[in-house]
């Protein structure tokens, strides 16, 4: 089987709302490192391309994810997109005309043709590119784990995947390229930042990548990171912190092992849909009273001065509060369809899901089943969260669309499929 592969840079040469925090509108001053649309293109004879798009941005909605259906010759069924879930990539490509989008325009920033033409022509670009460069490819996986990184972010004690996949594909023209997941929020950097950057994913690629690395393209799948993130790992908020995370998962990924290198002989892509069960939306004087409550909680604490990973884990039930209240005066349906890839390269099965996935409920079926999970893919269908963090009042719960229990229906559904 042939691969191809190619790059391009998507960093703005202007400034441009910054994408991933509920506060006042960030916009960039500068650039720190920059960022990428990344392809990798399996050609399959007479079955038609595969083809994975990675992007260093928080994610990406219906806007970006058609343009680039209309575009490219590929049909979306065999095409997986997927976002770093980087919050100080920019914002601006979201529809943040219509609904709480609209509200969310601090958070997703405010919807800017320029940037979504920058990011539709740029991953063309990259499909196109490596559709021409095809060659025959080997490939070498490895597994092995990654400690200090991540860990729970609502509670440090629960169990979490520390785990680290990897694959090697090396082409007949000497030319090598790295796919690694692991799960973590990249969010070294928060709110306070003001430069592009990929967080500390773009300082792992800047390493390797190159002759001094090694590789020449990396590329970073993030996992079920929906409940893990380095909140409780990181000493501050810096680009240093960045490096010193960097150098974390490079020493990682030089200790996952040394595989065979076997033929690359299967790549199948198939989605399937099912619906999940939206959550009810809280009345409005019920919502109002939780932010109050949220907001005095993170009041006392900062009173207190308790640690900055405390307060920050209190920032974000804010968020969520804010959030729900103004989801309050909005109606859902019922259910809503969900779409997932199940992908099969030569004997691994990867669910491909398009959620911010909690690693508590990911990590039993991962253990079952022998499966790895690639997430925040396609068009982003927000927090799945388990029935504890419901039981909690917490974030990541208050601001997903789903109902309490539809995540741990959703490891069951899942689970038919493989």
């Amino acid at each position: 089987m042939k691969m191809g592969f190619a790059q391009k840079n998507i960093t703005p040469d202007f400034p441009v709302p910054l994408a991933g925090f509920y506060q006042e509108i960030r916009i960039s001053q500068g650039v720190h490192d920059k960022l990428y649309v990344r392809a990798l293109y399996f050609e399959r004879s007479e079955k038609g391309p595969v083809v994975i798009l990675q992007l260093d941005l928080l994610n990406l909605d219906r806007i970006c994810l058609n343009r680039i259906y209309q575009k490219t010759k590929i049909d979306k069924n065999r095409l997986l997109i997927f976002a770093t879930h980087n919050h100080s990539g920019f914002g601006g490509i979201f529809d943040t005309e219509h609904g709480i989008n609209h509200d969310l325009i601090p958070f997703l920033g405010e919807k800017n043709p320029s940037l979504i033409d920058l990011v539709i022509a740029k991953s063309i670009e990259a499909i196109e590119e490596a559709s021409r460069n095809c060659v025959e490819t080997t490939i070498r996986i490895n597994r092995g784990n990654v400690k200090g990184l991540a860990n729970n972010r609502r509670k440090p004690s629960i169990p979490c995947d520390n785990s680290l996949f990897t694959i090697e594909f090396h082409r007949v023209d000497k030319k090598k390229i790295l796919l690694y997941n692991l799960c973590c929020h990249p969010t070294v950097l928060n709110g306070e930042n003001l430069l592009l950057s990929a967080d500390f994913p773009g300082i792992v690629a800047e390493k390797l990548e190159g002759i001094s690395g090694g590789y020449d393209m990396v590329v970073f799948i993030n996992g079920s990171a929906g409940d893990m993130s380095t909140r409780y790992t990181r000493r501050e908020n810096s680009f240093t912190e960045c490096e010193r995370f960097a150098k974390i998962v490079i020493d990682a990924l030089k200790g996952a092992g040394n595989g065979d290198l076997l033929p690359l002989e299967k790549i199948e892509l198939r989605y399937h849909s099912f619906p999940l069960i939206m959550a009810k939306n809280p009345g409005a004087k019920e919502a109002r009273e939780y932010l109050q409550k949220a907001i005095q909680n993170l009041t006392v604490l900062k009173n207190k001065n308790a640690s900055s990973a405390d307060i920050r884990r209190a920032a974000t039930l804010v968020e969520g509060a804010q959030i729900s209240l103004l989801k309050s005066s909005s109606q859902t349906p019922d259910s809503k369809p969900v779409e997932t890839g199940i992908l099969h390269i030569n004997n691994v099965v990867i669910v491909c899901s398009p959620f911010e996935l909690f690693s508590s409920l990911a990590l039993n079926l991962k253990k079952q089943k022998k499966i790895e999970w690639f997430c925040y893919a396609n068009e982003m269908a927000g927090y799945l969260a388990d029935c504890d963090s419901w039981d909690s009042l917490d974030y990541e719960a208050l601001s997903g669309d789903f109902a309490r229990g539809e995540g741990e229906r959703y490891m069951e559904l899942i689970s038919g499929l493989i």
